[in-house]
């Protein structure tokens, strides 16, 4: 967990750089239709759909995808001020599909939810996708470090 509260704190900052550079005030429900749209491009990166396609997902566009997920997520710790403390259980499934329908039900409920108690259900059952994609800690971990410096460099230059 201590990884994940360096992620968060570095994630939180570049938060409060775009909240105070960009001042929306629809910002919220922008966040909510990017987290489903950026599950919909893990979704796709992984294949996992595609019955009919016989091209294997590559495993770093679908870490890059996962990371964004989880940069993401965590935006809505920052908007809330949730701490990472607590995880909850994940759901019990071995099913990369049904694993994600929980996750687009639990977005799309996320712009309702006033008290961000989805949150971090999303957060685990994210955790837990990175553990049936088979990723390592470690390479969840470096992948979220890479996105926060290309977000990092996309403020720097007005992006």
């Amino acid at each position: 967990m201590n990884e994940w509260n360096k992620i968060y704190k570095i994630n939180r900052e570049l938060d409060e750089i775009f909240i105070k550079k960009y001042n929306d005030k629809d910002i919220f429900k922008k966040n909510c239709l990017e987290l489903i749209v950026e599950i919909s491009e893990l979704a796709n990166e992984t294949k996992c759909f595609k019955y009919w396609s016989i091209k294997k997902p590559s495993k770093e566009k679908v870490l890059e995808e996962y990371a964004d997920c989880i940069i993401m997520i965590l935006s809505f710790y920052t908007y809330y001020n949730l701490k990472l403390d607590n995880i909850i259980n994940h759901v019990s499934t071995k099913c990369i599909i049904d694993l994600f329908s929980v996750l687009f039900k639990e977005a799309s409920n996320l712009i309702n939810d006033n008290k961000g108690e989805s949150i971090k259900s999303i957060f685990s059952n994210l955790i837990y996708m990175g553990k049936l994609l088979k990723f390592s800690d470690k390479e969840i971990y470096d992948a979220c470090y890479r996105k926060m410096d290309i977000v990092k460099n996309r403020l720097e230059s007005n992006y």
